[in-house]
């Protein structure tokens, strides 16, 4: 039996995809997409890891696009500096079975034991701020999240980091 293959819909202004009806529903139940009214409205890095996967291909007014090449192609200007670095990332958990959801420059993730983590992309030799560092962590504490660093090395390696508070204690 042929493998089902998606239809998304590209909205070349947003740089994201359009999925309706029932593929909506079946990627919605895989944890794909965000649902707004009767559509479900896919980010790139899903678009791509689908295409990659060869689960789907992509409309944009009168072409239809069959591979992750041909959407690099005709729409180099969505693929900015970060997204290769969060592609990595997100086709990694992907592949290890996690449930991700892209929200904004982060991940949500359901980990395999139920727990849900905030995941932050970085890139090897991208200074950040330790301010910034302690923003993710209330923010991820305060939503019962758990904080974990993604750093993707120039090569394409990937290393994970969880983040933990710690209290120092008086003896």
């Amino acid at each position: 039996m042929p493998k089902k293959l998606y239809t998304i819909f590209f909205d070349k202004e947003k740089c994201r995809g359009h999925v309706f009806d029932a593929d909506a529903r079946s990627l919605e139940n895989r944890w794909y997409g965000t649902r707004l009214g009767n559509t479900l409205e896919l980010a790139l890095e899903e678009i791509v890891y689908l295409l990659l996967r060869g689960d789907a291909q992509v409309r944009d007014q009168n072409t239809i696009y069959k591979s992750f090449e041909e959407l690099l192609r005709a729409h180099s200007t969505c693929f900015k500096k970060m997204f290769w670095a969060r592609l990595v990332v997100y086709k990694d958990l992907r592949d290890r079975g996690r449930r991700v959801r892209p929200l904004g420059d982060k991940f949500l993730v359901k980990h395999k034991d139920g727990s849900i983590r905030l995941v932050i992309v970085l890139q090897e030799k991208t200074p950040i701020e330790t301010e910034k560092l302690s923003v993710w962590s209330r923010q991820a504490l305060s939503n019962n999240l758990i904080l974990v660093l993604a750093m993707v090395s120039f090569q394409g390696d990937l290393t994970y980091y969880e983040v933990s508070k710690i209290e120092p204690k008086r003896e």
